[in-house]
């Protein structure tokens, strides 16, 4: 039987319709109501509720009609019919769902630490740590061993007689979009764009929007001001929230973008409130950023909102690669060699590289999917790649774990893509499985949503030619121009975004001296971490030496996290930014 546990919320469309189909919870916002009630109608009942057009969508066409269902949403539907009870999120996973089965019943809940604490599971999951360690999170796992999160685009359904996991949307991978004349790119993106910010502004409350002074944030709050000046949406206060620090390159730019738009800015000082803290590294599970989340929660109490708007998802969606010469394999595969050459040496004198490399690499994506290196589509883009890559972690944890087939821990329907745009497939399947668009715990009772993450808008620019995107010393060749007429004349010419490096070495350097006068450290003692590489790695990141730091700070904020579960602390004081 299913049980909801404290922390959960039952909202409407309880009890309609026993016979059949209940919604034991609706957590969420659907964008596309007016294209469902006229199809759902004979169905609803005049119940237009978001929960009913749920519960008619899964009566009319099953678990597979979830796929009809768009905007941020979880649900828990109890199938009468088939004894079933189906747990379900949205394509990107932003409404959080947990859920625990054992003999036959299933737990679930919206809050990770009401299911835990409801379960009493306590054991560490070693597969999610080694995927915490090395990509940030493990695909439908928690920290917690038997509670899982359910997958984006699936449908969860447990009955007596066991638990599949359905898949109700898969990525556009064989759909592409060829248009003779590209101002038809820039028209449906801003067309698309504008639905994106618009669906996320029906409210009558004040909104927050993120603004970073990045042209993802900026475009945001730029189509948002421009519809509530219209009267187009129902929203008509906005305000702006960032984070600043000393010398950051971004703080001119937020005040450039408030400015053109006319509206009030809120400025966190990272000096302030620090990326990561001793006592602060999440709650139920490790995350970053926790005490900045914090910050922002508290400022939209301070103004009323209930809906805070990001630009997370841009840099993916728009092409804003330093190096996309993957391009090259679509000429490859086409045995156009000429063209094919003339693009690797465009690429080459970009990325500084011989052009025997550039094409090197090509060639290899355009092998046939069995035969095509993974590692090919997932390095590091340009300078972000670390310059060494000691990870610390032990061999037998790697092991026993699967590390060592890192391909193992995500899904690889992206290699069915054309082999030009597997990158983008595989940076997106990762996004998502890893439910990196998911509020963390402090926002997660506000509508902190991305437009960038509108399923039509995902779904037209994935299938947009790459070149389209983003060509040699052009990343964001398309945004840039479909929407710089809409920015402030100074934010047409910026090239690239301040990076967090400073508040992050800030934030850490003072917990990584601490923890080097630790007696022990969890992560060595629960056989996680090599405790001679981890020490070497946290005293060369105190004095600003290379050390592989963001993957360091996983090991450091894994490391906080299980003390603080623990109740153990590095001091009698907590720590601050020195």
């Amino acid at each position: 039987m299913p049980t909801n546990v404290p922390g959960l919320s039952v909202t409407d469309g309880r009890g309609r319709h026993d016979d059949r189909v209940e919604i034991l919870h609706w957590d969420g916002r659907l964008d596309n109501r007016d294209d469902l009630l006229p199809r759902l109608r004979d169905s609803l009942q005049g119940d237009t509720g978001n929960a009913a057009i749920a519960r008619a969508a899964y009566e009319r066409w099953g678990a597979d009609g979830l796929v009809h269902l768009i905007g941020d949403w979880s649900v828990v539907i109890r199938d009468k019919v088939n004894h079933t009870t189906v747990l379900a999120s949205d394509f990107a996973g932003v409404r959080p769902l947990y859920y625990h089965v054992q003999g036959g019943r299933v737990r679930w809940s919206s809050r990770l630490q009401s299911l835990v604490e409801a379960t009493g599971v306590s054991e560490l999951d070693e597969q999610y740590v080694a995927g915490f360690l090395t990509f940030g999170g493990c695909p439908n796992r928690t920290p917690y061993q038997g509670i899982y999160s359910v997958p984006p685009g699936h449908a969860v359904c447990v009955s007596s007689e066991g638990t599949s996991v359905r898949r109700f949307w898969a990525m556009p991978v064989g759909d592409a979009i060829r248009f003779q004349d590209e101002r038809r790119y820039e028209e449906q993106l801003r067309s698309l764009f504008r639905e994106a910010v618009a669906v996320r502004l029906q409210t009558r409350s004040p909104v927050l929007a993120e603004l970073s002074g990045g042209l993802d944030s900026s475009s945001v709050v730029c189509v948002a001001t421009d519809l509530m000046r219209s009267g187009a949406v129902g929203a008509s206060s906005l305000t702006g929230v960032g984070f600043v620090w000393r010398n950051s390159l971004d703080e001119p730019f937020m005040r450039e973008v408030e400015t053109h738009c006319g509206i009030e800015g809120v400025h966190i000082s990272t000096h302030d409130v620090p990326l990561v803290a001793e006592t602060e590294a999440g709650g139920a599970m490790p995350e970053p950023f926790q005490p900045l989340r914090t910050s922002v929660a508290a400022t939209a109490s301070r103004f009323g909102a209930k809906t805070v708007l990001t630009g997370q998802n841009g840099d993916l969606m728009l092409g804003n690669w330093f190096d996309d010469s993957l391009q090259v394999a679509a000429s490859l595969r086409r045995l156009s060699l000429g063209r094919a050459f003339e693009e690797a040496l465009a690429w080459s004198k970009i990325l500084r590289l011989p052009v025997y490399r550039v094409l090197w690499r090509a060639l290899q994506a355009a092998l046939p999917p069995t035969l095509s290196p993974a590692a090919v589509y997932a390095s590091a883009d340009g300078s972000y790649a670390p310059k060494k890559i000691e990870t610390s972690l032990v061999p037998g944890f790697s092991s026993r774990t699967g590390l060592s087939e890192p391909g193992s821990f995500f899904s690889n329907d992206w290699m069915q893509a054309p082999p030009e745009r597997r990158r983008y497939f595989h940076a997106l399947t990762a996004m998502l499985e890893l439910r990196m668009l998911q509020p963390a715990e402090p926002l997660q009772h506000l509508d902190y949503t991305h437009p960038f993450a509108h399923r039509p808008l995902v779904e037209f620019l994935m299938t947009v030619p790459t070149d389209v995107l983003c060509r040699p010393g052009e990343p964001r060749r398309l945004m840039r121009s479909a929407f710089s007429e809409m920015w402030p004349p100074r934010l047409r010419a910026r090239r690239s975004k301040g990076l967090f490096n400073a508040p992050w070495q800030e934030a850490l350097r003072p917990v990584a001296r601490a923890l080097l006068n630790a007696k022990q450290l969890q992560v060595v003692e629960r056989g996680f971490i090599n405790l001679t590489s981890v020490l070497s790695r946290m005293e060369r990141l105190t004095v600003g030496l290379e050390c592989n730091e963001s993957q360091l700070r996983q090991i450091i904020l894994l490391e906080l996290w299980l003390r603080n579960r623990a109740g153990e602390g590095l001091s009698g004081r907590v720590l601050r930014a020195a």
